[in-house]
C-alpha cells in the first residue's frame, strides 16, 4: 500500500511548489509596481517643493527692493542646486496694496531712527521735528502687500506649475500709491 500512495502525491508536490512560485512572482511585481510609485510621487513632491522654494525667493527678491515707490512685474529666474543651470522661471505679478493705515504719532518712539522720520504731521509747521505729544497722525502709513510668483520649471517638461503668495507688511511715506 504504501508505494501506490508515494505514486498519488509526486505531483502533488510540483504542483503547490508551481502555485507557490507563481504567488511570490505576483507578489515581487506588485511591490515593484508600487515602488516605482511611490517614487514618482516623491519626484513630483520634491519639484513642487523646489518650485515652491524658487518662488519664494523670487517673492523675497522682490520684497528687498523699494517696491512700494514703483509696483512692478517682473521674471526672476532661480538656480535651486546651484549648479549653473536656471531650474525654474518665477514671473513675479505687480505688487498689489491691500490697504494703508496711517501710523499715529502716539504710536512712534523718536529713540528709534526708523520712526524720525516719521514724526510731524500735515499741520506741522516744520515737518520731520516732533509736535509736542499730538495724537494726530504721522507722515508714515503701514502698508499691506500681496505679492505673487507664478513659477513653472525652466529645464525639463516635468509640469511643475505652481503660485507662492506671499503678504508683505511696508512703512511707507504718506502719499506712497496704495
Amino acid at each position: 500500500m504504501t508505494p501506490h500512495l508515494h505514486a498519488s502525491q509526486r505531483g502533488a508536490t510540483l504542483t503547490i511548489a508551481m502555485i507557490m512560485l507563481v504567488l511570490l512572482t505576483l507578489f515581487v511585481l506588485a511591490t515593484m509596481n508600487m515602488t516605482n510609485m511611490n517614487l514618482k510621487v516623491m519626484g513630483n513632491e520634491q519639484a513642487r517643493n523646489e518650485a515652491l522654494a524658487a518662488g519664494q525667493q523670487a517673492i523675497e527678491q522682490v520684497a528687498s527692493t523699494n517696491f512700494p515707490a514703483n509696483p512692478q512685474a517682473v521674471t526672476v529666474a532661480v538656480d535651486v542646486n546651484h549648479d549653473g543651470t536656471n531650474d525654474y522661471t518665477a514671473a513675479v505679478a505687480k505688487p498689489v496694496c491691500q490697504n494703508a493705515i496711517p501710523i499715529k504719532l502716539v504710536e512712534l518712539d523718536i529713540a528709534k531712527p526708523e520712526d524720525v522720520p516719521c514724526f510731524g504731521s500735515g499741520v506741522s509747521p516744520a515737518p520731520g521735528l516732533p509736535l509736542g505729544g499730538g495724537a494726530g497722525n504721522s507722515l508714515c502709513a503701514n502698508t499691506q502687500w500681496d505679492i505673487a510668483a507664478h513659477v513653472t520649471d525652466a529645464t525639463s517638461n516635468a509640469g511643475t506649475d505652481v503660485i507662492v503668495h506671499q503678504g508683505l507688511g511696508q512703512r511707507v511715506p504718506i502719499g506712497t500709491t496704495c
